[in-house]
């Protein structure tokens, strides 16, 4: 089961998710960190993620700011941006 999340990233513009979750008992979390500018719908992101789903453990992937759904500007993701 999928379900679409939003949350506040360090910056302050909304990042945009989805949690894969098992149909049955959770046996662990992760969280998918993509490629470079890839998102949250990349076919290989949704694919791991729904597998490692599958296997027991709930998955989240998100897009980064200014990505797909996510709200800001992709450059105020950086690690310099972020150590201001």
């Amino acid at each position: 089961m999928a379900e679409r999340v939003t949350f506040p990233s360090c910056t302050g513009p909304t990042l945009t998710g989805v949690i894969d979750r098992p149909d049955g008992a959770i046996r662990g979390w992760g969280v998918f960190s993509h490629g470079f500018t890839l998102g949250k719908d990349c076919p290989a992101a949704a694919r791991i993620c729904k597998q490692l789903a599958r296997d027991g453990i709930a998955m989240m992937r998100f897009d980064a700011l200014g990505l797909g759904d996510s709200d800001g500007d992709w450059g105020d993701g950086s690690f310099h941006r972020k150590s201001e």
